[in-house]
């Protein structure tokens, strides 16, 4: 069965730092899913790593783009792969913050990098984008072969109110994988997708009519977004036919959903991949920077079993299994 492998990643954070000392002492609102103001919060840098588990973000220059990062962080995985953007027959992008809906992220890229003969467009999974994006090139492989590249980018700053609290979880980045096609065993395995907008599910990540990105109710999503992985996890695995994974990059949307998650899937020997307290929650960006810095750190080699797995807006869980 053909199906796609790794073939080289890229990342790109924007220079700025905005470290926890940009919120401390500043009134930060908190907001009901009507656009209420319901409290006003003060914290100091302590207690804002405590609670997000986050102590600095990356925020992009004055007009760039999520297709800017996104061009940075593909043209960095096309050169570690050693292929030719000619090479390339698909291009899916995850992003929920170019500045305008249409033309696609996506078409931008790909005119930037010359691959003309490819398609390309955009998915709108949000968080949950990048492993989303996976699946659906693994997918199509097995219809149009030849090489992909997905890429998730987002400018979430660029769509946060300063001044709600849940800012401080935000920041900015891009990262991407070239994918190539494969009858060996090594490659994406197993895939998982879910959405559950019911019960009220619509209502707990959105944008609003000032096109902010609200959250509401954290609480409710924070349990939610660790029930869901967990469960996104075991499925994996079970599909994969494997008895344990090496690493889990799970969507790293504050530090205590991590640590939730590590307590339920880690095994012995395993790792549980952070970059949240560098990085903050990047959106569907954050799984992709991981992957990247988790293969150039060497935490993910040849012959490693590797989970990704996200949750965002909607509501929506996808993952992968990956078999390095």
């Amino acid at each position: 069965m053909i199906h796609l492998r790794v073939a080289g990643t890229g990342r790109y954070l924007p220079d700025e730092v905005i470290p926890n000392s940009y919120f401390a002492g500043r009134d930060l609102r908190r907001y009901d899913s009507l656009g209420c103001i319901v409290g006003v919060v003060r914290k100091n840098e302590s207690e804002i790593f405590k609670v997000t588990g986050i102590r600095e973000r990356r925020k992009s220059p004055q007009g760039q783009t999520s297709a800017d990062m996104g061009y940075e962080a593909a043209s960095m995985a096309i050169e570690r792969a050693g292929i030719d953007v000619d090479s390339l027959v698909g291009i899916i992008v995850g992003t929920v913050t170019e500045d305008v809906n249409f033309p696609s992220a996506a078409c931008k890229i790909q005119e930037r990098l010359g691959a003309r003969n490819c398609f390309a467009y955009d998915i709108s999974n949000a968080c949950a984008s990048f492993p989303e994006a996976l699946a659906q090139a693994n997918a199509r492989v097995l219809r149009k072969h030849g090489n992909y590249l997905v890429v998730s980018a987002e400018n979430m700053l660029g769509m946060v109110d300063s001044n709600d609290i849940n800012s401080t979880l935000f920041g900015n980045g891009a990262g991407a994988a070239v994918l190539v096609p494969t009858e060996g065993p090594e490659g994406i395995v197993a895939e998982y997708s879910f959405s559950n907008p019911f019960d009220g599910g619509l209502n707990l990540i959105f944008r609003d009519p000032e096109r902010f990105c609200r959250m509401p109710e954290g609480d409710l999503v924070f349990k939610r977004a660790v029930k869901s992985m967990i469960t996104a996890s075991e499925s994996l695995k079970s599909d994969a036919k494997w008895d344990r994974a090496d690493v889990y990059i799970p969507h790293q949307a504050n530090g205590r959903i991590v640590d939730l998650v590590e307590s339920k899937v880690r095994e012995e020997g395993c790792v549980v991949f952070r970059t949240v307290e560098k990085y903050g929650n990047m959106s569907g960006a954050t799984v992709a920077v991981a992957l990247d810095e988790a293969i150039e750190q060497n935490v993910i080699n040849s012959g490693k079993r590797v989970i990704l797995v996200s949750f965002g807006s909607g509501l929506v869980t996808s993952g992968v299994a990956i078999q390095f």
